[in-house]
């Protein structure tokens, strides 16, 4: 329940921002909404005079369609109508009778010194009779109440429900830490199943001092000498040069510089060495290139998945 509670705490703070703007923005359009609408010129239809306004509130509805909604009183019969900021008249849907579904015809009485509105109902159709009191003075101080209860109670359980600057920043923190930990856990749990990457992890792991005594021992069965390394290029990846010599003067320099790249393209095969892609070059007997140390799981996992089954194929 702590983990349920504490993530949409959260989630909560996370968008917390982006919220109050959201509903600041919200409020700002109501408001500039109702400020700008004015009232109408709306004539009484008994006496013909122009009405005034009594009440003025905002129908929101629709957010796509924020509306001002007056009503006017007749100054000499009291008669009442109501219209909207754009001319269109308010109608009402008619009330229907509980006892006979007969419609009700509804009055209201305003009450400016006790503040108060009365609505009487009273049915069409049979003796059904209503009568409704609201008090706005009263309205307003339970509204008040009520508003400051819940001050109280957010004062009092806000430290338990909503993360202050450091605590939100620290968990959100935390959470994008589980979620990297959870797609790195995924991403492993793939790569297991990938058969590049089982035999990948399968490859001999080879130290140059170890690279060097197989090339030495796999070249001199087929007539290469004095197999040398040279230094090192030490970038993104180690590149070993190499530079040998070739003991059959009677092959020819293509036959000489293939058969070396065939020779240590296959001993490499179970290692993490591979040939360059530049492969070997030949010069009066002496045969060079460099050799690419693949260092990383992912590295040789990508190497082998790009390979075909015999990997005689050089490497960029």
């Amino acid at each position: 329940m702590n983990m349920v509670i504490v993530s949409i705490e959260a989630e909560g703070f996370k968008h917390k921002a982006e919220t109050i703007n959201k509903w600041m923005e919200e409020d700002r359009l109501k408001q500039e909404r109702f400020d700008n609408a004015e009232p109408l010129e709306i004539y009484c239809d008994n006496c013909n005079v122009l009405m005034e306004e009594i009440h003025k509130d905002l129908r929101d509805n629709y957010k796509d369609n924020l509306q001002v909604l007056f009503m006017y009183s007749c100054p000499k019969c009291q008669k009442r109508k109501a219209f909207y900021d754009d001319g269109k008249p308010y109608v009402s849907k008619p009330t229907l009778c509980e006892k006979c579904g007969s419609e009700i015809n509804v009055s209201i009485k305003f009450d400016d010194k006790k503040d108060t509105a009365t609505w009487t109902y009273k049915c069409t159709g049979c003796d059904y009779k209503k009568v409704e009191i609201n008090d706005d003075k009263k309205w307003k101080e339970e509204h008040q109440k009520k508003e400051t209860e819940d001050k109280e109670l957010l004062t009092k359980f806000r430290k338990d429900f909503v993360f202050s600057e450091e605590e939100g920043k620290e968990v959100l923190l935390g959470f994008e830490k589980m979620k990297s930990l959870n797609e790195m856990l995924q991403k492993d749990e793939a790569k297991k199943k990938d058969p590049a990457y089982q035999k990948a992890i399968s490859l001999k792991k080879l130290k140059v001092v170890e690279l060097n005594k197989l090339l030495k021992e796999a070249t001199q069965k087929e007539g290469y000498i004095d197999l040398q390394f040279e230094k090192p290029e030490m970038g993104k990846f180690v590149a070993v040069p190499f530079v040998t010599q070739d003991d059959k003067p009677e092959r020819s320099d293509y036959d000489s510089g293939s058969q070396l790249k065939k020779i240590i393209n296959t001993t490499l095969e179970g290692t993490n060495w591979r040939l360059m892609n530049e492969g070997v070059h030949y010069r009066v007997g002496y045969l060079n290139g460099r050799l690419r140390c693949y260092e990383s799981e992912d590295d040789l996992t990508e190497l082998l998945r790009h390979a075909p089954s015999k990997t005689h194929k050089t490497d960029h």
